[in-house]
């Protein structure tokens, strides 16, 4: 008997000693780690962090898991991410407005995007759209012009939040066609679509994932979009560009980040892992068909990309008539 328990006993330490479950070392060492996302779960942040951790789980050699933390249009979890540990135990997929748009548009960022946080990789694209309730009579982009000019009441238009970069587009927008178009922020995309469709509000501008559905059931339409080409998911629709105001293009993206001052290692396998996910062409179709498109790249690449973007923002809010910060 006492043979047998010292038996057991050697054999549940063995066990212990494989799962890495014994002393401080071991336990680190399969520690979970997180993916913030600034959004509720269910939302195309949280997909597309979803569609990415169960790859870079294998590539860091531990579990990974997506750690929602919704509030402040994503700030809230920026600040968690620029406070935490760079030992590779967290991450953080954002919107990347919430870099180069945000410091031009909010008076109070507990963080600094470029000094804060380190980049690993652009994780997808996505197209902005000009939309009204199909029941508006409006058909074209030429019709909206029209409209907007000849009647007030038709200069509104929603977004999903104030602050964000559909704002600054539609804002940008009514700048570059010499109307004054009013703002209208709504508490998420979900509340503007019901106000757009119900013709609560004139116009929108939205990522053309929250549009699509309603487009194709005929309840909005799509006039134009804020990408220097036209969409495979709305192949009628304009781009911006094609209208005469190449200007005008700006496009959505969502991009991975660590605290400042992770280990290059890390940053490398984290960005190889994030590109083998978005190179899977089932993964692909999944964010075709949820409006976005798989564009990873190198840290160097986005790196430059944000502060690019940061500065025509800069430009843009500091040409609007009457802007001030919120």
């Amino acid at each position: 008997m006492k043979k047998n328990k010292l038996c057991l006993g050697a054999g549940i330490i063995a066990f212990l000693l494989s799962t890495g479950l014994t002393g401080t070392a071991q336990a680190d060492s399969v520690q979970a780690a997180r993916i913030l996302v600034g959004f509720p779960a269910g939302g195309n942040v949280d997909l597309v962090a979803r569609l990415i951790a169960p790859d870079l789980s294998k590539a860091l050699g531990r579990p990974v898991i997506v750690d929602n933390r919704p509030g402040a249009s994503g700030r809230l979890a920026i600040n968690l991410a620029a406070t935490s540990a760079p030992d590779g135990s967290t991450f953080i997929l954002t919107p990347g407005v919430a870099l180069s748009l945000y410091p031009h548009t909010f008076t109070e960022l507990r963080y600094e995007p470029f000094k804060d946080l380190a980049p690993i990789s652009n994780a997808v694209n996505w197209n902005l759209g000009l939309a009204v309730p199909s029941s508006s009579g409006i058909n074209s982009f030429a019709d909206y012009i029209q409209s907007v000019k000849a009647d007030p009441n038709q200069t509104f238009f929603a977004s999903s939040s104030t602050g964000s970069g559909q704002h600054l587009a539609g804002l940008y927008l009514g700048q570059t066609l010499g109307v004054a178009l009013e703002h209208v922020g709504y508490k998420g995309a979900s509340e503007a679509i019901v106000a757009l469709v119900g013709a609560q509000v004139p116009a929108a501008v939205l990522n053309i994932g929250e549009l699509i559905q309603q487009s194709q059931a005929g309840k909005v339409k799509v006039l134009a979009l804020f990408d220097g080409q036209r969409d495979p998911l709305l192949p009628d629709t304009p781009s911006i560009a094609e209208l005469g105001y190449p200007q005008l293009k700006v496009n959505g993206w969502l991009a991975f980040y660590a605290p400042a001052g992770t280990k290059p290692e890390l940053i490398q396998t984290a960005q190889n892992s994030i590109a083998t996910t978005l190179n899977n062409e089932a993964v692909k179709e999944k964010l075709r068909l949820a409006g976005m498109q798989s564009a990873s790249s190198t840290p160097e690449e986005l790196d430059i990309k944000g502060k690019q973007e940061s500065e025509h923002w800069q430009k843009v809010t500091r040409s609007l008539p009457n802007f001030n910060k919120f």
